[in-house]
């Protein structure tokens, strides 16, 4: 193996890890390791499954599927993929995750250092470094794997370092009765799968820019992903080992935004908290740099060249400012139920696309998407107050209905039927 492919698939894989780690992926840890207690390291493992693992067997999903995320949209029908994409770039990245982004930079990193500053100025300014970060969209990975995420990664090194090795106390029981399941579904939660989905073309791309041979590139990919894994483990396991041994310091009323800037700053003092910002500031520009230009090269591709990447880029930052200064709590609360209900079929996606080449047809793709989202959609909305009686009833008849995966078995016989009844295979296509 040339050491070229080694440096190029770790550059890229520190991009993937800084992509995945938003600042939301900050806050979850410590919260599970508050309430595994002693069980952390069962929290960890189901952390691991769904908060890392999941997102990144979506990159090796594409991959398996010939490199591109359409591989895995048009089996389920032609117009699924502009369908799918326009969901997430107008419905989560624009409206979303890009002012939340945006939002938590204010509140969880400028105004950890300073309260002069408003936030309307943090949130221009925010867009602005986006902006610039993202104009060239061929160069994008190299900024975020070469400079951006080694800062990144320093700043938690030192928090997580000295989290194990000078512990606030000791982790505590807490009568948890299901630690890795509960850990599992907070990890689900993060909602990065959808980014693994979206940004993986943008790391084969940057794989492929004419450095690395053909057939080179694939070991790239792995390399990419055993990066991220690494890095996303030792960073979450770290924090969530933090918050175990620091339970006596918080309450069941803090948020877990609160939780976290407590903790680190009885670790560290008043270095932690500038510490902590600097990194919220950096998870938070870095995941913004990767979505912008997901939506940017997607409206590009969809018109055809007539809205020019440049022009939507400038869109999104014009929106995302605009609905930023909402605050987190505002934008958590009108984004939720698209979320809920896209991630049960991008679980499905992501499966399919794995096992892909050993599939005869594209019938497991169109019965399983279809029975993810009819119970996607039933499950939400009863969970959102809004009762359909025939719903519950059908909800109520689901296996794991308790763990909100109601719609997990209905999804496989779904897959299974499609398979059978369905015997026509698209052809895939090459980016």
């Amino acid at each position: 193996m040339r050491i070229n492919v080694i440096k190029k698939g770790i550059v890229v894989g520190f991009a993937l890890f800084s992509t995945f780690f938003g600042a939301g992926n900050l806050i979850f840890p410590p919260g599970i390791g508050i309430n595994s207690g002693t069980e952390w390291i069962a929290g960890s493992l189901g952390l691991f499954a769904s908060g890392i693992l999941l997102p990144v067997i979506a990159v090796i999903a594409i991959n398996n599927s010939g490199g591109s995320i359409k591989n895995v949209l048009n089996p389920v029908s032609s117009w699924f993929y502009n369908l799918f994409y326009l969901c997430m770039i107008l419905g989560l990245a624009m409206t979303s995750t890009m002012p939340k982004l945006a939002a938590t930079t204010h509140e969880m990193g400028i105004k950890a250092m300073t309260d002069k500053i408003p936030m309307p100025v943090t949130v221009v300014l925010f867009f602005i470094i986006v902006f610039i970060l993202a104009r060239n969209s061929n160069d994008v990975v190299n900024k975020l794997g070469k400079y951006l995420t080694p800062a990144l990664l320093v700043s938690l090194l030192v928090i997580v370092t000295v989290a194990v090795i000078k512990p606030l106390g000791e982790p505590v029981v807490t009568g948890i009765k299901k630690p890795f399941i509960e850990a599992l579904m907070t990890g689900y939660n993060t909602g990065d799968l959808t980014l693994g989905l979206m940004c993986a073309t943008l790391f084969f791309n940057a794989l492929r820019d004419g450095e690395l041979k053909e057939n080179e590139v694939n070991t790239g990919i792995y390399i990419t992903a055993l990066v991220a894994i690494v890095g996303l483990t030792i960073i979450y396991t770290g924090l969530l080992y933090l918050g175990a041994t620091g339970a006596e310091y918080v309450t069941s009323e803090m948020s877990m935004a609160t939780v976290l800037i407590v903790l680190v700053e009885r670790l560290l003092g008043k270095i932690g908290s500038t510490i902590l910002a600097i990194i919220v500031i950096l998870a938070c520009i870095t995941t913004g740099v990767g979505v912008a230009t997901i939506a940017g090269e997607f409206v590009q591709e969809a018109t055809k060249g007539k809205i020019k990447y440049t022009t939507w880029l400038i869109v999104v930052c014009i929106i995302g400012g605009i609905l930023g200064v909402l605050g987190v709590n505002k934008i958590v609360g009108y984004a939720s139920f698209m979320f809920m209900v896209i991630y049960p079929v991008c679980i499905v996606l992501t499966f399919l696309g794995l096992i892909k080449p050993l599939l005869p047809n594209d019938g497991p793709f169109k019965g399983g998407t279809l029975m993810a989202f009819i119970f996607s959609f039933m499950e939400t909305l009863l969970s959102t107050g809004v009762e359909i009686s025939i719903f519950r009833t059908i909800i109520n008849f689901m296996p794991l209905k308790n763990y909100g995966f109601a719609w997990l078995v209905p999804s496989i016989i779904g897959m299974i039927i499609g398979g059978i009844i369905i015997k026509t295979k698209v052809p895939d296509v090459k980016e």
